[in-house]
C-alpha cells in the first residue's frame, strides 16, 4: 500500500513514501494502531497458494497541518530566491515550451538465485512512466513537461541488498554505493525490499525533492521488481508503482494526506479525502462535508494499477515548482 511521505529520524532516510504488501497470517503487533493493521485491499498473489493484501506499515508520524504549511512556505521561498513564482516553474526555468528530460540511472539488484529484472522489463517500465507523465492512461490525465530516458543501466548481485530493509544499513549502503548523477537525475533501484518490521513486502518508496541536496547519495526511488509491467503482484504489476513513487520524488503528497481538514496534499484541485482507496469505487466519498468524490483514479492515491490514470493540473504545477526549487542544476 502506498503510504505517506514521512520523516524518518536516525535512519538516514529523511523521508520515504512506501507501498507494502502484507502476507495473510502475519501477526500484527499488540496495540498496533489502525494504520498498522491490514486494510481491506485488493488481493495480491503470494508464494504458493497464499494470498496477500495491503498493509500501511508504521514508518514515522504523519505530517501535521503546520508541517505541511511549513513545507509549502519553504517551497515559495526557494522559488522566490530563483526569481520565480508559484505555478510558473515551466516558464521560469528558461526553457519555454521545452521538455524537461530526466536521465534515469537504473540499478538492478539481484540476490541469491536471481539476477533481478531484465532490461526488457526496465524499458517497458520506462514506457509506462513516460506515458503517464505525458498525459496518457486516461482522458482526464494532465500532461507534464517531464520525459524520462535511460541514462545508465547496471546490474549487481548481493542478496542482503536485494532484500534490504527500509532505512537499514544494507539499504543505505546499497544506495550510497550505486547512486549516480545529481539531484536532476533519477536513480531507480529495482529489488525485493522489506519493511523495517518484516511484516510486509514493500513495493516502493521515494525520497522527496527537499532532501535531494541534503543527502544526495540517498536520493532516488526504490521499487519492488515484481511491480514492474508483467510482474507477479496481480493488481500492482502494470508499472504504476513507479509512477506513484516518482510523483513523490517530484514533490507530491498522497491525495488523502491530512484527511478532510487542513491543507491536505497542498493541491487545490484534488478533492479532500479522509482514507486511502483500495478498490476502484467511483462512488467513494470519505469527506462528505467537502465537495467532490474521492480522487480514486489519481496516481497519488492507493488504488490498484488498473484504477490509477491521472494527475491534476494542480499536481503538475506543484511538480514543476518542486523541480525548479530543488532539482534544477
Amino acid at each position: 500500500m502506498r503510504s505517506s511521505t514521512r520523516t524518518r529520524r536516525g535512519t538516514g532516510i529523511a523521508a520515504a513514501a512506501m507501498l507494502a504488501v502484507a502476507g495473510l497470517g502475519v501477526p500484527v503487533p499488540a496495540g498496533a494502531s489502525p494504520q498498522e493493521r491490514p486494510a481491506a485491499c485488493a488481493s495480491i498473489p503470494a508464494a504458493g497458494t497464499a494470498t496477500a493484501r495491503s498493509l500501511r506499515p508504521a514508518d514515522g508520524p504523519s505530517y501535521t497541518p503546520e508541517q505541511l504549511r511549513r513545507i509549502d512556505r519553504r517551497l515559495t521561498r526557494r522559488l522566490e530566491a530563483r526569481g520565480a513564482e508559484r505555478g510558473g516553474a515551466a516558464r521560469d526555468d528558461g526553457r519555454v515550451g521545452a521538455t524537461l528530460r530526466i536521465g534515469v540511472h537504473v540499478h538492478v539488484v539481484g540476490g541469491d538465485g536471481t539476477k533481478g529484472a531484465s532490461k526488457k522489463r526496465v524499458r517497458r517500465q520506462l514506457q509506462v512512466i513516460n506515458a503517464a507523465y505525458a498525459g496518457g492512461q486516461g482522458v482526464t490525465n494532465t500532461s507534464t513537461r517531464f520525459a524520462f530516458y535511460l541514462e545508465s543501466f547496471d546490474r549487481t548481485r548481493k542478496d542482503r541488498w536485494h532484500h534490504a530493509r527500509i532505512g537499514g544499513q544494507d539499504d543505505l549502503e546499497m544506495r550510497h554505493a550505486l547512486h549516480r548523477g545529481g539531484p536532476e537525475d533519477l536513480n531507480l533501484y529495482l529489488l525485493e525490499p522489506r519493511d523495517p518490521f518484516a511484516q510486509a513486502v514493500v513495493l516502493g518508496w521515494a525520497t522527496p525533492p527537499t532532501e535531494a541536496r541534503r543527502q544526495p547519495g540517498l536520493d532516488g526511488v526504490v521499487i519492488h521488481q515484481e511491480s514492474l509491467p508483467g510482474g507477479t503482484f496481480s493488481g500492482y504489476n502494470r508499472g504504476d508503482t513507479a509512477v506513484h513513487e516518482i510523483g513523490h520524488w517530484l514533490g507530491l503528497f498522497h491525495t488523502f494526506e491530512g484527511g478532510c481538514d487542513g491543507p491536505g496534499d497542498l493541491v487545490a484541485d484534488t478533492p479532500a479525502q479522509a482514507v486511502a482507496s483500495s478498490a476502484c469505487d467511483p462512488a467513494k466519498d470519505s469527506c462528505t462535508v467537502q465537495p467532490g468524490l474521492d480522487p480514486i483514479n489519481n496516481f497519488m492515491d492507493y488504488a490498484v494499477d488498473d484504477c490509477m490514470n491521472m494527475f491534476t493540473p494542480g499536481q503538475v504545477s506543484r511538480m514543476h515548482d518542486n523541480w525548479l526549487a530543488y532539482r534544477t542544476p
